[in-house]
Formats: structure tokens, C-alpha cells, sequence
């Protein structure tokens, strides 16, 4: 199963899973700390628990602030 990932900042990745994968496991396996990201899925905001299916739209977007 592919699922386009796209991380901000970096380069557009199709990444291969083996079925349905939790948001927490698709980090660790980018190598991304969840605290510092943010993760969409199709449009909406999606916590670790969530699971990425066969062609979902995943954004992943470096947290950061300034002041």
C-alpha cells in the first residue's frame, strides 16, 4: 500500500506501508518526534492514535513559534 506523505520544508515522499499505520508509527519510522509536528490527513488534524490508510493525503508540519 503507498500513501503520499509530504513534510514541509522537505522534499514530497511516497512512503510503502503494510497496511493501515498509526500516525505515531509513520513518524517514528520518518525519524520525526510527534511533539514537534504536526500531522494533517486528508484536510483535518490527526493525533498519534489515528491510522493512515491506502491513499490518504498526509501533511506534516514542523511546529514552531516566535514572538
Amino acid at each position: 500500500m503507498i500513501c503520499m506523505i509530504k513534510v514541509r520544508g522537505h522534499i514530497r515522499k511516497e512512503m510503502s506501508i503494510d497496511s493501515d499505520t498509526r500516525v505515531s508509527d509513520l513518524m517514528a519510522g520518518l525519524g520525526l518526534n510527534e511533539n514537534e509536528y504536526v500531522v494533517i490527513v486528508n484536510g483535518s488534524p490527526a493525533l498519534g492514535d489515528h491510522l493512515v490508510k491506502k491513499d490518504d493525503d498526509v501533511v506534516i508540519l514542523e511546529v514552531f513559534s516566535g514572538g
